[in-house]
């Protein structure tokens, strides 16, 4: 991974960066990558200074609907690895959604509740069948937790913000998240349509 583009200018954000470069570097293994992770991503998580309130706020303009923001924090000059805060306004929730990348998902701020699901024949790629997609588990996630994406066994969830205030979750995955094709899901339905997410400081390029 060669340098990237910072959007957040805070010592914080770069060690994080410069620590996750290193482990890259040294490990290649999903698995070791992230159990290295997660320690230097629990301490950004923890700090409460380094996000600037500009990135703390809702987006009427979302990609995914209902205000919710994805604001790019980070991101490789490859763009294979991407930093961002999922805002989520009080009271909404995401639509079913799958991420194709493994990762690091953690509340930064406020309470979600998240519903993962298991796509039939664990396909989360265009042609599975939402109407049987099975719910494996429903949990709230408070400020401070934490946990993995490794597709295609926990890629596919929607997450609701059940707190007062908007959460913000932190998000570290291995793709260009906000501007890649990925899919949503309407168990009504059966329907996996694309869908972009979009950045809300970023635009995608045209060509993709």
């Amino acid at each position: 991974m060669s340098a990237g583009n910072f959007f957040v200018e805070h010592p914080a954000v770069h060690r994080f960066m410069a620590e996750v470069e290193s482990i890259l570097q040294r490990e290649k293994e999903t698995a070791m990558r992230l159990a290295e992770l997660r320690t230097p991503y629990r301490l950004l998580l923890e700090d409460e200074t380094w996000l600037p309130e500009q990135f703390r706020q809702a987006n009427p303009n979302s990609g995914m609907g209902g205000g919710i923001a994805s604001w790019l924090l980070y991101q490789s000059a490859e763009k294979d690895l991407s930093l961002f805060s999922l805002v989520v306004p009080p009271g909404v929730t995401t639509p079913i959604h799958n991420h194709l990348a493994w990762g690091l998902v953690g509340i930064y701020a406020g309470e979600q509740e998240e519903e993962e699901f298991e796509p039939p024949e664990d396909r989360h790629y265009p042609g599975a069948d939402a109407s049987l997609m099975k719910l494996r588990f429903r949990r709230v996630l408070k400020t401070g937790e934490f946990y993995e994406l490794i597709p295609p066994h926990n890629d596919v969830h929607r997450v609701k913000t059940v707190s007062s205030e908007p959460s913000i979750s932190l998000h570290l995955l291995a793709n260009d998240t906000g501007c890649i094709l990925r899919q949503k899901f309407d168990p009504a339905t059966g329907e996996a349509t694309p869908f972009r997410s979009g950045w809300s400081n970023q635009q995608c390029p045209e060509s993709l």
